[in-house]
């Protein structure tokens, strides 16, 4: 044999997983919802409920007035992300018959409720009696019934109509959104860029107004989706802030209005709805104001996704080219 070891019967066997090892990838939810054709159930994870590919079992459906364990399933998590991926089974399956209650029979048939729903199975001859009658029902795997075995001594043991998932209480955040893209529309040039691109802030500085021989100056500062895919379901205080470059004399204050445009647009900047004021700023100086409460909106639905500088008085403000303005504080309230 040489230098070779010989293996024994455990080293070249696969061992599996060390019984010692996490169990953590396997959580107990609760089970709000079980669709049978699509092999789906509906659990509750953390507070949020989700529909999740599921292994066959007889799951029962927390209601109001059961008690724990009914309506509890384990469900198997992501190694990686440590999402639900899986709902592995039933924590307390229901037995393999319960009781229903037949209202009518037939030759070969009968019909059935069970758990709010109505069905015709085939039936075990047996003395029936008066009905509407309790009967022992056979459920599948999926907890589907099958076929009735024949009168029961107990009460119809259907599971009571499911309470909705509990829904989580919303959340209410805050971030600040700057700008992708910002520019100046010359009017009488029909162009961007062709005022002061080489000075101050550079061409992403935003003018408005008409001052030293510039004709009307429109700026614009574009936002992307970044507000609409925020998510929110509502926009609760939008604040912008911006800074004065060194262009022009005395204190300005910057108005501006919403813009359908996420990024530059071919032709002159379009905008619409309720214009807003800052206060008055001299050069270098920073203002602040809250948009009005269609502006928030339209940025939330994606209707509006820039703003645009719409002031009749000369200054020009910094944009992408300068740190912190024209950014939109935005206090958002979204589903937790």
């Amino acid at each position: 044999m040489g230098d070779l070891e010989l293996l024994t019967l455990a080293d070249s066997s696969p061992q599996g997983v060390d019984p010692s090892a996490d169990a953590g990838l396997v959580t107990v939810a609760t089970v709000y919802g079980v669709n049978v054709a699509a092999r789906l159930v509906q659990v509750s994870v953390r507070g949020a409920a989700l529909w999740l590919p599921a292994l066959p079992g007889r799951y029962r459906v927390a209601a109001v007035g059961i008690v724990v364990p009914q309506g509890l399933a384990r469900v198997l998590l992501d190694p990686v992300a440590g999402r639900p991926v899986l709902v592995l089974g039933p924590v307390d399956p229901r037995a393999t018959a319960v009781a229903g209650t037949m209202t009518a029979s037939g030759a070969s048939t009968c019909t059935v409720t069970l758990d709010g729903a109505t069905y015709t199975l085939p039936f075990q001859a047996a003395t029936y009696g008066t009905l509407p009658k309790p009967v022992l029902v056979l459920l599948d795997d999926w907890g589907t019934p099958l076929w009735v075995l024949g009168p029961s001594a107990i009460a119809d043991q259907s599971q009571v109509a499911p309470t909705p998932p509990p829904a989580a209480a919303p959340v209410q955040a805050t971030t600040s959104i700057g700008p992708q893209w910002s520019g100046t529309w010359r009017v009488d040039r029909s162009a961007w860029d062709r005022w002061n691109a080489d000075s101050y802030g550079g061409r992403s500085d935003l003018y408005q107004g008409s001052g030293y021989g510039s004709g009307v100056l429109v700026g614009l500062a574009t936002f992307g989706d970044q507000l609409v895919n925020l998510g929110a379901t509502s926009f609760d205080k939008v604040t912008l802030t911006a800074k004065r470059n060194g262009s022009g004399g005395g204190s300005v204050a910057l108005t501006v209005q919403g813009s359908a445009s996420g990024s530059q647009p071919a032709g002159a900047p379009s905008s619409s709805g309720t214009s807003t004021s800052t206060s008055a700023a001299a050069p270098g100086g920073w203002v602040s104001t809250d948009l009005p409460s269609d502006v928030r909106e339209a940025l939330r639905t994606g209707a509006t996704k820039g703003l645009a500088a719409v002031g009749g008085t000369y200054a020009g403000w910094g944009g992408t080219g300068t740190p912190g303005s024209m950014v939109l504080a935005v206090t958002y309230t979204r589903p937790a």
